[in-house]
């Protein structure tokens, strides 16, 4: 509930606190006393925008400042799930600061927070009904939610479309593949032809760097030979070979390695030396052996490298290696394309059981939908007389959501399911015999339509947990017994909630369990507004002056003792 309200330098409110009580807190003042000022400021707690206009004083920032407390344990569990604020005990505290630049900015619980977060969290706390937010009432969507929060189906909707969302995903993706799969029958014949022609050419990752080598040597065959046959001979082959001389040096040096330990370390070292030249000898002579000039090896050679440049330039790639990648990822699309039917053909079967699933699931949605129309039609139109409505009819159209053409079918009919479930619903009233039933948007009047929603929210009071319920000019165009029925319906509904209402109507004041005059004075030259909460004497000549004026006549005090009760 709402139990305190703050309110500095905002319009013509300076400084103003207001403490509500349980019940129906009735709201009343003469015509620009700041009722709708009031309202205003309540707009802001619900995150409506503003700007420097509600400044009162220039220079001062504008605050208001809201307290709510005995939340209840479904409230708090949803508030606790905010993360950009937290929940301390059973009372939140909102607040807005406009500054005098027009700039604002909203707290809960002294932690800023952005307008998105306020409107979230105050829509569990505050319902406010002005003529304004009763033209809600028209929307399909919003009487869908209301006929749910009767039906008590809530919870499946929800469930209903995040399977919804899922499948629908799942759809997305079977049209992607699909539109792979075209292209793919487009680009196969080419992506074959690049694979053929790169498996004809028989291309190996190592293969052009080796016969590049081997290239290297055929083209200079003469000089290497010559090269090579004098590094042997030098090294290893003639008389006085580097590696004779080696040992020649070697023999008295190994006969005093015990001697100096030296020389024994720098013997060893040449030893393994000699040994390599060896080694590097015959691996010249073995290669010396091998260089032949041989044409068409050469040949051979020329036209394997031509077929590797060939392919490098159509490919646009510069080595042998990036070719044999390219041969690799052009294996493995085709084979990805290859495997696109089958992918299809898996998710298409699963994509028509989550089908049956969502239908099934639609359709008992539907079911407790149908079951619950009549029960809320009924209490609708009883509650509609009980306002007024003495000879309205009230209807809850609940239809299927159909279409020219669906992935989805129903009993032979192209269905669109939303995340709603399978079906439209919307309402219809008659307000008098021979006039046309229509939607509410065409046959009442916005004073109608406040009653109409007064008799909604008293249809779901069993149902639903509203948060505080604030009506704003739910008398217009009525008055009398027609008020009077108003009143107690409002009365009855606030034994399970708390109501503010904004009233000029005494009938409706009278059923009030606390009482706030909002009134307008002058000084020094300076309009304010203020609120004060009426006590018994107090309340009756505040409904003495809205029965007969000013000053009220003693008969008018006597009625409005009377309406108390």
């Amino acid at each position: 509930m709402l139990q305190h309200l703050h309110i500095r330098n905002y319009a013509l409110f300076a400084e103003t606190n207001v403490r509500f009580g349980d019940g129906l807190n009735i709201l009343t003042g003469e015509t620009g006393a700041g009722k709708s000022l009031l309202v205003g400021a309540l707009g802001l707690i619900n995150g409506k925008r503003a700007d420097n206009s509600v400044v009162f004083r220039d220079g001062e920032k504008c605050v208001v400042e809201a307290t709510f407390g005995s939340l209840s344990p479904s409230v708090k569990s949803k508030l606790a799930s905010y993360e950009e604020f937290d929940l301390d005990g059973n009372e939140l505290l909102i607040r807005r600061e406009i500054n005098p630049s027009g700039k604002s900015r909203a707290f809960i619980n002294d932690t800023p927070v952005a307008l998105t977060v306020l409107r979230e969290v105050s829509s569990l706390l505050v319902d406010m009904h002005s003529q304004h937010e009763n033209q809600q009432l028209v929307s399909h969507d919003q009487q869908l939610l209301l006929l749910d929060a009767y039906a008590g189906t809530s919870e499946k909707v929800q469930a209903f479309g995040q399977k919804l969302k899922s499948c629908e995903q799942l759809w997305q993706e079977i049209r992607s593949l699909k539109a792979k799969e075209k292209e793919a029958s487009d680009k196969l014949a080419y992506l074959r032809f690049q694979i053929e022609e790169l498996e004809a050419a028989g291309i190996e990752a190592e293969e052009e760097h080796k016969l590049e080598q081997e290239l290297n040597l055929l083209q200079n065959s003469e000089q290497v030979r010559e090269a090579l046959g004098q590094a042997t001979e030098v090294l290893y082959n003639q008389e006085l070979s580097l590696y004779e001389q080696l040992s020649e040096v070697l023999e008295p040096l190994a006969k005093l390695a015990n001697v100096n330990l030296q020389i024994s370390e720098t013997t060893a070292r040449l030893q393994e030396m000699r040994e390599q030249m060896k080694e590097e000898a015959f691996a010249l002579q073995e290669l010396l052996e091998s260089v032949e000039s041989d044409p068409e090896r050469l040949s051979f050679i020329e036209e394997r490298l031509a077929v590797y440049h060939k392919l490098k330039l159509k490919y646009g790639l510069n080595s042998g290696e990036a070719l044999m990648a390219e041969f690799e990822k052009l294996k493995a699309e085709l084979n990805q394309y290859g495997s696109l039917e089958d992918r299809i053909a898996e998710l298409e079967s699963k994509f028509a059981e989550q089908q049956k699933e969502i239908v099934i699931d639609g359709l008992a949605i539907e079911e407790k939908r149908l079951a619950a129309k009549p029960r809320l039609e009924d209490k609708i139109h009883t509650l509609l007389r009980e306002v007024g409505f003495e000879k309205a009819v009230f209807s809850v159209i609940v239809e299927r959501n159909t279409v020219a053409e669906s992935a989805w079918e129903l009993e032979g009919a192209p269905i669109k399911p939303i995340a709603s479930g399978l079906n439209k619903v919307y309402f219809e009233m008659k307000t008098n015999p021979g006039m046309p039933a229509g939607p509410l948007s065409q046959i009442a009047s916005g004073g109608e339509i406040s009653r109409v929603m007064l008799a909604i929210k008293s249809a779901l009071a069993e149902k639903s947990e509203f948060p505080v319920l604030i009506f704003d000019e739910i008398d217009t165009g009525i008055s009398g017994e027609i008020a009077n029925k108003v009143g107690t319906v409002m009365q009855g509904l606030a034994d399970q909630f708390q109501i503010l209402a904004i009233t000029h109507l005494p009938q409706i004041a009278a059923k009030g369990h606390k009482h706030y005059q909002i009134f307008k004075r002058v000084a020094n030259d300076q309009t304010t507004s203020d609120v004060v909460g009426l006590d018994h004497e107090a309340r009756i000549l505040e409904l003495a002056k809205m029965l007969s004026g000013e000053t009220p006549t003693e008969s008018a005090l006597r009625n409005a003792a009377e309406l108390i009760g």
